[in-house]
């Protein structure tokens, strides 16, 4: 699978994938990058034959390939067999490409409401905001709340048509599907409000537990940053919704050669709303730091002072 070291402090009742509608919230700092841990959650859902799709922000589809075939995943075959999905974020959400964007996917388009479920929607008058209904006799629209970003809005769009498809295709086969996002800070980077940026995971977290899914983000929580009220907002916002929290940070003592940093495995409120409705075992996720290593082609994970430099 991914890092042998790590497995063993992550939830163990779906080792090793992550429990269904669970989300992970990974945090890092611009001297420590938290990204090795998303190819070791890459790694154990396409060696287990599971789907994958990756939100790329902050690297391209060659980045993952070759990290990939460090950890022994090809992505290519992955992508024929279509486990694994790479969407191109900032080409999605930008101009950059325009007008050549014949490549890049597109939202479906939603069919007319029928005359009923025009009128009603008529009726409730352009001031009003309701959350959004499933209507059967149409595809059912992207979030109202993301109207003040359309590209947000058909971005949404475009991952609910993939992430719907793949499982329906998939229907009955026993396969779990996991949503990544690398990095959500790149959002707030290119001018999207944290407002907007917070309603979209909420969004894909609840349409991902609604096929029994899991997601994962990706976001910088430098101490410096912590100035600016957007990006510290954003960090506030993805913990309040997570159910498990990995902080990847460099050593308070400084630089080492045998070790790189530490890992806060922490709980969110997600999982304490879920022990107390004992949907999950007592210490299935244990609170801890722990200190990690790595190498060329594989992560050392250990206890504080357990180094082999130390022993």
């Amino acid at each position: 699978m991914g890092y042998a070291s790590l497995e063993p402090h992550l939830p163990s009742s779906h080792a090793p994938l992550l429990p269904p509608g669970i989300f992970l919230s990974i945090t890092d700092t611009q001297a420590s990058d938290g990204n090795f841990l998303l190819h070791h959650f890459i790694s154990n859902y396409i060696k287990a034959d599971h789907n994958v799709v990756l939100v790329g922000l902050a690297g391209i589809l060659v980045h993952y390939t070759m990290v990939g075939r460090k950890l022994g995943v090809n992505l290519a075959t992955a992508k024929t067999k279509g486990i694994f999905h790479f969407v191109d974020g900032l080409t999605q959400l930008t101009d950059y490409a325009a007008p050549n964007k014949c490549f890049l996917i597109k939202p479906s388009e939603s069919k007319p409401l029928a005359a009923g479920a025009a009128g009603s929607a008529e009726s409730t008058g352009p001031s009003k905001i309701s959350k959004p209904t499933t209507v059967t006799t149409a595809t059912a629209a992207a979030p109202i709340v993301l109207s003040y970003s359309p590209k947000l809005s058909d971005f949404y769009k475009v991952l609910e048509d993939l992430i719907k498809n793949t499982v329906s295709r998939d229907s009955g086969q026993g396969k779990q599907l996991c949503l990544i996002l690398d990095d959500l800070s790149v959002l707030l980077n290119c001018g999207w409000p944290c407002r907007d940026v917070l309603a979209l995971v909420r969004y894909l977290k609840l349409l991902v537990a609604k096929v029994n899914g899991s997601l994962i983000t990706l976001v910088h929580a430098d101490g410096v940053l912590a100035e600016e009220v957007s990006q510290d907002g954003l960090v506030k916002g993805v913990f309040y919704e997570a159910d498990y929290i990995i902080d990847v940070r460099g050593l308070d003592s400084g630089g080492s050669r045998d070790v790189h940093g530490q890992l806060s495995m922490l709980h969110g409120p997600g999982y304490l709303l879920r022990q107390r409705a004992g949907e999950v075992k007592e210490n299935e996720w244990p609170a801890l730091t722990l200190h990690y290593k790595i190498l060329d082609n594989n992560v050392e994970v250990f206890a504080k002072g357990y180094s082999s430099g130390v022993l």
